[in-house]
Formats: structure tokens, C-alpha cells, sequence
């Protein structure tokens, strides 16, 4: 690089140059807003094959102001669904690998694919994170509470398994989602659960579903069941919670 050069690149950083020092303006959550929502800008302007992952991170860090976080977020998010397919794969990444700041993402990816590709996306979530422990259940969470609205079988089949996660407050939520969803394999794996559960509020959760929506318990399963029930339950002869 002869001298001249090196004098041009110091007067004029190249894109990559200017999208690093972007990043760390839009991710300064002690600096001005005004001046993070210009970097973001800035930085969103540089294209779909510098801005979609730096602008992911700001998905990552939190304003105190909660104003002004929610709207630089909902600006990342335009921007990102604006540059289309280049902001796919990384945002994919992203929730693949990532247990926390879940939401953001979501949202953003589920404007970019059709509704056969989200779904197939959050059966890949499902199927690659498991029910397996986790530091940090936020991701496990939020994926059974969108997963409510969805009736496709692939995804009520998925979350079956998360009923024995390890952590309580999951196996709640997949209960109640699975519930939600009604699907004839979901209904008789909570059955199973009934078998098995330690926690009463999830035990509670189930035998209410079960007594409100006159599920009936497979003949195999009443003894057991009948001794799992909670307080002021009892299972009849016809398979019945009551």
C-alpha cells in the first residue's frame, strides 16, 4: 500500500470499516438516542451484505429508557424486513444459537417467510434445542407461547417431549400449550404426564384440562393416574377426571 493510499483509507474507512464502528455506536446504550438512531441509519444504508448482523445485535441490549429501546428496536426491525432475503439466514442463526432475546428476532424473521416456512423453522427450533437444561429458559418459553397458535401437526408433535423438561416452569407452559392445541398425540402424552409429574401446580393444570374438557384417560393409564391426581380430583370408572 503506498503512502497516498494508506492517507485515503484513513481519510475514508472502507464499508466494513465504517459498518464495525456503526456497531459499536448502535450497541452504546450510555450514548445519545438521537445519535444511535442515526448510526442505525447509517449503518442499515450500508446494505444487505453489511447491516443484517449488526443490526441483529442491537436485538441484544436493552436502553433503560424503555421508550426509546422499543423504538430503535421496531426501526432495526423495518429496516431489517426492508433489505428482504439477506436478513433470513442470519437472523435464523441467531435464534438457533442464542438462548436469550428471543422475541425481537422472532417477530422480525416471521415477516420475512411464508407461514410453511416459519412453521418449518420452529420445528427445527424445537427439534434442535430439546428438553434438555438450559442456563437460561427465555428462548424454551417464548417458542411454547407462540407455538399456541399453531395447529399444524409437525409442531404439536415437537413440543411433546418438552413435558419432561427439567425445568418446572417449562413443563407448565408446554402443558398449557399443548392443551391449547388439543392434538389427539398431545392429549394422551398429558395423560402419561399425569403418571409422572412431581410438580402440583402442573398436575393441578392438567387434571383441570382433562375434568373441564372431558378428556378421557386411556383404560391403561387410570390406576396410575388415580394415584397422581391432586387434591380434590378422582378419575370414575369411565376413564373421567372429575
Amino acid at each position: 500500500m503506498s503512502f497516498l493510499d494508506a492517507i485515503r483509507r484513513f481519510l475514508k474507512p472502507t464499508p466494513q470499516e465504517k459498518a464495525a464502528k456503526l456497531r459499536k455506536r448502535i450497541l452504546n446504550m450510555y450514548g445519545h438516542q438521537d445519535d444511535r438512531r442515526y448510526a442505525i441509519d447509517q449503518l442499515a444504508a450500508l446494505g444487505p451484505e453489511l447491516a443484517p448482523e449488526p443490526l441483529i445485535e442491537r436485538f441484544t441490549v436493552h436502553c433503560d429508557n424503555g421508550t426509546y429501546d422499543a423504538d430503535e428496536k421496531n426501526l432495526v426491525k423495518t429496516y431489517l424486513v426492508n433489505l428482504g432475503q439477506a436478513s433470513i439466514e442470519p437472523l435464523k442463526r441467531y435464534l438457533l444459537n442464542n438462548d436469550k432475546d428471543f422475541n425481537w428476532p422472532y417477530r422480525t424473521l416471521a415477516e420475512l417467510l411464508t407461514h410453511e416456512e416459519l412453521v418449518e423453522f420452529i420445528v427445527k427450533l424445537l427439534n434442535t434445542i430439546g428438553p434438555e437444561y438450559v442456563r437460561d429458559p427465555e428462548r424454551k418459553e417464548q417458542l411454547m407461547l407462540i407455538s399456541k397458535s399453531f395447529k399444524e401437526e409437525s409442531i404439536c408433535l415437537a413440543i411433546l417431549p418438552y413435558l419432561g423438561d427439567q425445568n418446572e416452569t417449562i413443563r407448565f407452559v408446554t402443558a398449557d400449550t399443548v392443551i391449547e392445541q388439543a392434538h389427539p398425540a398431545g392429549i394422551e402424552a398429558l395423560a402419561k404426564r399425569l403418571t409422572e409429574e412431581t410438580s402440583q401446580r402442573v398436575l393441578t393444570l392438567i387434571a383441570t384440562a382433562f375434568r373441564d374438557k372431558e378428556w378421557k384417560v386411556d383404560e391403561a393409564l387410570r390406576s396410575a393416574v388415580s394415584e397422581k391426581l391432586p387434591d380434590g380430583f378422582r378419575i370414575n370408572d369411565k376413564g373421567m377426571i372429575i
